[in-house]
């Protein structure tokens, strides 16, 4: 067999299992940009711990020849949690939809965060108004996917993980720190949320809790067929 024919047998074919992880790939990396460009949160903390990390270093290095060496120094050893987290009741399982949001909702939930200077940069970043809110709550997976859908299409806005504790939702977005909590009920078929907390760090951009107003507590969810 010649080099020519050894080329094109080696590069003739092509892994087409690539082409079926495209979409969750897209998908992913489209939520991704999605968070970080809206809401740029995390950075604050990724820089306090790298500065964290410099300072122990520095620590380290400056030791005195008496000093206890790491090997000899007494060490605790690490605990993980083995708890797994709480299951996600059937109930809120499954797709979810929430009335038209107008621009009046936008601009409520910026003002019910204490930051209603926000609502322009939050309607920036999002479909003109109304737009629907798309829940998707899967609980094999404990995760929860946030569209906007707007002119029959249905735009990837977040995606957070959900753990249930007690009776509060516990919602962690998965590109950044913190936790964002809210109580639920389902009557009739009809999902309603309120929030309650948020430790995600505030940055110059929209608040987690502006966001999370909007997109859980601004209107109650009737489950899509």
């Amino acid at each position: 067999m010649s080099v020519d024919d050894r080329l094109r047998d080696a590069f003739g074919e092509t892994d087409r299992s690539w082409d079926e992880q495209v979409p969750d790939a897209l998908a992913a990396v489209t939520a991704r940009r999605r968070h970080e460009s809206v809401v740029r949160r995390g950075a604050a903390a990724a820089l306090v711990a790298a500065a964290a990390v410099a300072t122990v270093a520095v620590t380290v290095s400056q030791r005195t020849d008496d000093a206890p060496s790491p090997s000899e120094e007494p060490t605790t050893p690490a605990t993980t949690s083995t708890t797994a987290p709480a299951e996600v009741p059937e109930s809120l399982t499954g797709n979810w939809l929430s009335r038209p949001i107008t621009r009046a909702d936008v601009r409520r939930a910026a003002r019910d965060a204490g930051k209603p200077d926000k609502a322009d940069l939050m309607l920036a970043g999002l479909p003109a108004p109304p737009f629907r809110v798309v829940l998707v709550i899967n609980g094999d997976r404990h995760e929860t996917v946030q569209y906007v859908r707007s002119g029959g299409q249905d735009e990837l806005f977040d995606q957070e993980n959900v753990e249930m504790r007690a009776d509060r939702l516990v919602l962690s977005p998965q590109f950044a720190e913190g936790e964002n909590v809210h109580t639920w009920v389902v009557e009739d078929g009809v999902l309603r949320m309120d929030f309650v907390s948020t430790s995600e760090a505030e940055h110059q951009t929209v608040p987690a809790e502006a966001w999370q107003r909007l997109f859980y507590d601004t209107a109650a969810f009737t489950r899509e067929q």
